[in-house]
């Protein structure tokens, strides 16, 4: 099993560098094993496994990096948490957030439901994480690749497959 660090520095086949953070319970940004993250996300381990202390809400945040290690997207999820599992009602709340859609993507409740309760410094957190300057977090979504890849019925692979080949136009 690789650690932490390592799983945030590998690269995916499909040249994207997809990484995890998990906001714990004093509101601090923490780097998560992206193997730990997506066997959570699937039902393979419980939030207890991951090592990351949290209250009855995951606050995950997953970043989209290129070769450089510079972020191309920052997507937030905000998940219930029963017995260390992600709840089937939050999963569903989730996807309706990335879906739903009024005038403007955000303006739906299901979105806005998403960005409740973040820390207020967490720019600056991710930013000292990634060593990056804030400025580059400026691309922000709901949701992320696995849920997309979930939606879209197809392999993470292949969505951030899909994801490079938006970047490089």
């Amino acid at each position: 099993m690789t650690n932490s660090l390592e799983a945030l520095d590998r690269k995916d086949a499909s040249g994207m560098r997809l990484s995890y953070f998990v906001v714990d319970r004093s509101g601090q940004l923490r780097r998560g094993s992206r193997q730990l993250v997506e066997a959570l996300w699937h039902g393979d381990c419980t939030v207890a496994e991951m090592g990351v202390p949290i209250n009855q809400t995951l606050r995950l945040i997953t970043v989209l990096s290129d070769d450089d290690l510079l972020p191309i997207v920052v997507y937030f999820i905000r998940l219930d948490i029963e017995d260390g599992a992600i709840t089937e009602d939050s999963r569903v709340d989730a996807f309706e957030a990335m879906t739903t859609r009024n005038r403007r993507r955000y303006d739906h409740s299901a979105a806005q439901r998403q960005f409740l309760g973040w820390p207020a410094n967490w720019q600056t957190q991710l930013a000292v994480a990634l060593d990056v300057p804030a400025n580059d977090l400026n691309k922000l979504g709901v949701g992320g690749p696995l849920l997309l890849a979930d939606l879209w019925g197809v392999p993470l692979e292949k969505v951030l497959s899909y994801f490079e080949d938006a970047a490089d136009k």
